[in-house]
């Protein structure tokens, strides 16, 4: 039996390990040790995207690149908000249940307990479900399944625990108060589809796996559906270009038009099969997505962000000071769009199948392709003048690791 309890533990210990370390991928990336963090995680993410059996684990099912004008993606987004709200939840769930262990007064009935046994989780589980909506790769919707249940075999742990310690208080607790929700819709559908099964722990595996599938085919729905409302137009060329905001078809073919209008950006697109092209703003906060080249700010940016230049010099040699300094700057302009920019930038891409061959049009969002940055093209945005022309690397900020497509 002991041997089975330290499998049980090592078992939730791992899965919370992994959890925290691909949840946090985010704010590790944005951060000065961004490459200390890939230089273990990265191997993991470049060895999914290899094989053509889990691939498909190291796409995004939802928008992260690009910020499609459609009611139901920017419904999803406001969801987002979940993560800090979560958060501030689970620290004030906190105060009632240390206090009550601390005093020694027994089973803790106040605030938040006196609703329902076990806050702490939910909490972290509705902020769980917000940081997946803000870096929705499936990997990370795998996992934040396997945390709910693994928060769930958890709080049973804690119960038969305090089943032991006060087992006349803590059974009236029980029957008088719901584990997560109000009426406990989980328990309800569980004795449902699977409260015939024994044992036990057979129906819990089984609910996993129905869980498990019908959230991996939710998130392909809400792939799918993203695609189709992505500001894309298909250009006379065939080549599909891809605005990273919304804007109207003309316009997009416009610039575009006029990049290939420049007789040295057609040279450079010699042979280099390029078959999607994203448009975006040249200081585009997410340019390091597609591309190793810096950002071009505009005066009235680098006026209003003086340390922004200086930041992106040293950005992976510490300075946290420098770091939080942007950040602030940038939480502070949240709930609008720069859109007074002086760059128009072009990024040409080279999207390819298994076997190195550029997929068409129809197939550029598909799932397991190869996807690599081939051309750069900076255009004044009031006359559409090209400024540089920049032959790129094959690698985004990241060297090669799977990122957002759109």
């Amino acid at each position: 039996m002991g041997v089975v309890d330290k499998g049980k533990k090592l078992l939730v210990l791992w899965t919370i390990i992994a959890y925290c370390l691909i949840g946090i991928e985010i704010i590790i990336m944005i951060s000065p040790f961004a490459l200390y963090f890939y230089s273990v995680y990265g191997p993991v993410l470049q060895a999914l995207a290899a094989s053509p059996l889990t691939s498909w684990s190291t796409e995004f099912f939802l928008p992260h690149l690009v910020f499609p004008d459609d009611p139901l993606i920017r419904a999803i987004s406001l969801l987002q908000v979940l993560m800090v709200v979560g958060l501030l939840f689970f620290a004030l769930a906190a105060i009632p249940l240390y206090y009550g262990r601390f005093t020694g007064k027994g089973v803790v009935v106040r605030s938040f307990y006196g609703k329902i046994r076990h806050p702490q989780y939910l909490f972290l589980a509705i902020s769980g479900f917000g940081l997946m909506l803000y870096w929705p790769r499936f990997i990370i919707l795998i996992m934040y399944i396997t945390m709910l249940f693994v928060y769930y075999a958890l709080a049973r742990n804690e119960e038969w625990r305090m089943q032991q310690e006060q087992p006349e208080a803590y059974e009236h607790y029980m029957a008088t108060t719901p584990m997560f929700l109000p009426g406990e819709p989980g328990g309800w559908l569980y004795r449902r589809i699977f409260g015939r099964i024994r044992p036990k722990w057979l129906g819990i595996v089984a609910a996993y796996c129905l869980t498990m599938t019908l959230a991996v085919l939710l998130a392909f729905a809400l792939r799918s559906y993203t695609v189709r409302t992505l500001p894309l137009v298909r250009a006379a060329d065939s080549r599909l270009v891809v605005s990273v905001f919304s804007r109207p078809d003309q316009e997009i073919l416009a610039v575009y038009q006029a990049a290939l209008g420049s007789a040295q950006v057609r040279e450079a697109l010699q042979g280099k099969e390029a078959n999607v092209v994203y448009l975006l703003p040249g200081d585009f906060f997410l340019n390091a997505l597609l591309t190793e080249e810096d950002r071009r700010f505009s005066d009235h940016m680098l006026a209003r962000f003086p340390e922004i230049l200086e930041w992106h010099q040293h950005r992976f040699s510490g300075g946290l000071g420098r770091f939080f300094r942007i950040f602030y700057n940038f939480v502070r302009t949240w709930g609008s769009v720069e859109t007074n920019f002086e760059v128009e930038r072009l990024i040409f891409m080279r999207v390819d199948d298994a076997s190195g061959h550029p997929v068409p049009p129809a197939n550029i969002f598909k799932v397991g392709l190869k996807r690599r940055p081939v051309l750069l093209v900076d255009l004044e945005a009031s006359s559409h003048a090209v400024r540089s022309v920049v032959i790129t690397t094959d690698n985004h900020k990241w060297g090669l690791m799977p990122m957002p497509t759109f």
